[in-house]
């Protein structure tokens, strides 16, 4: 059976986790609510949910279209996705996708304990329609507003979220401590380093930065970090870390410590990316 934990971020905002390696969050206005993101899709999620609602409307937002972020999605209604990532969360939220990651996972973190998952766990890959989320749409939940930030470069599509009342920006994947560059899906780093300035912008409507991974929280200097570091990558000034990722074999921009997994300069952000994929054309 799988299970999920809750543990309270803000008053209006949880997140929520049933597997070490990803979270989720739900944000509880006076009004309506919004799941942001469905995980890995395998169990109950929307059960559980609905259960700490008590009957409180409600919408999901998907930030972009990776396994880890989209595969749950089939279980809800009124889910929102960028139309930029429909396609890839077809291919990436299929089960046996699903069950390649946490393969992937189990052998990249053979220390940590991954639940083992039976086949009525998975839920289904949602070929339904998403509602379209676009740049600067707006969800009003009562006392809470989240704004959408387009912010391309993991992926096409990918928002970062603004809770506007609690100065909130949840990042996700799109900016963070190892920042994924790797897939076909992905931006160049030039392309990359434009949206985060862009991003930059509105850093005066946040104090706070919250992920989908690792410790789930990071300084709000880890914007400027990543910026930096695709910077020194356009330069050629970047440690270029050979590195293998599920198998793929990429650089690492900034070296780490290989115990506490932390850049060994004390930078926050980091990318790992491709040599082919640095300068658009």
């Amino acid at each position: 059976m799988v299970t999920f934990s809750r543990e309270k971020v803000t008053p209006a905002v949880s997140r929520i986790r049933n597997s070490p390696d990803v979270c989720m969050y739900l944000v509880e206005g006076r009004d309506r609510a919004v799941l942001i993101d469905t995980g890995n899709g395998v169990g109950d999620l929307k059960g559980y949910v609905e259960k700490m609602l008590d009957g409180k409307p409600y919408d999901v937002i998907v930030t972009h279209g990776h396994v880890d972020h989209a595969s749950g999605a089939d279980q809800f209604e009124r889910v929102f996705m960028n139309e930029l990532d429909y396609e890839l969360s077809l291919k990436h939220c299929a089960i046996e996708h699903r069950k390649e990651s946490f393969s992937n996972w189990r052998r990249m973190f053979p220390k940590i304990v991954m639940p083992q998952f039976e086949e009525e766990d998975f839920i289904p890959v949602r070929t339904r329609p998403y509602l379209p989320l676009e740049d600067g749409q707006e969800f009003k939940l009562g006392g809470i507003t989240l704004r959408m930030i387009h912010t391309p470069g993991h992926t096409q599509g990918i928002m970062v979220i603004l809770d506007i009342e609690e100065r909130i920006a949840f990042f996700g994947d799109a900016c963070g401590v190892e920042v994924l560059m790797l897939a076909e899906e992905a931006g160049t780093i030039e392309e990359y380093r434009d949206s985060l300035k862009r991003l930059k912008t509105f850093s005066g409507l946040y104090d706070r930065v919250l992920r989908n991974h690792g410790a789930c929280e990071s300084p709000c200097t880890v914007l400027d970090d990543n910026i930096t570091v695709c910077e020194k990558i356009l330069e050629g000034t970047d440690d270029k870390v050979p590195e293998i990722f599920e198998g793929m074999p990429c650089i690492r921009a900034m070296a780490i410590d290989c115990k506490s997994h932390k850049r060994i300069d004390g930078g926050e952000g980091n990318i790992l990316y491709l040599a082919n994929k640095i300068v658009s054309h």
